[in-house]
């Protein structure tokens, strides 16, 4: 006899189709249900690279402020100092980057760059990080 139905054949069997009834209904619960899963795990890993992007981007800053406001720092030597900082820590995803540096008694250094992504490198957000310092005298 068929589990589900508890209706027999000439046979005592049941046939195949009356035996696979709700099969499907249950294969397009979980291709949603795993489609799901997949979805929230991109997302948290596209938030973690962001997240990790920006923290480079933020160290960069800071050292770049750090260097400009040095007593005999320069903005050219701030942007030169953010721009190795990304360069030796995050490497080819930030090849784009803008480092801008305004000089005065206060020094800020802003850097800005796309952050990689997960589905491919043109797919990350454009992050941002400024860093202040008081310029040395």
């Amino acid at each position: 006899m068929c589990p589900q139905h508890r209706h027999a054949t000439n046979d005592g069997d049941c046939n195949q189709r009356s035996c696979d009834r709700g099969a499907v209904d249950i294969s397009i619960q979980m291709l949603f249900g795993l489609m799901f899963v997949m979805f929230v795990m991109l997302l948290v890993f596209e938030a973690v690279t962001y997240w990790h992007a920006r923290n480079v981007l933020d160290d960069a800053a800071a050292e770049g402020a750090r260097v400009a406001a040095a007593f005999d720092g320069t903005c050219a030597a701030g942007v030169a100092a953010a721009r190795a900082v990304v360069a030796r820590t995050a490497g080819s995803w930030a090849d784009v980057l803008d480092v801008d540096c305004t000089d005065g008694a206060i020094v800020t250094v802003t850097v800005s760059g796309r952050t990689p992504g997960v589905l491919g490198s043109g797919m990350g957000f454009r992050a941002q990080a400024t860093e202040i310092a008081p310029k040395e005298a």
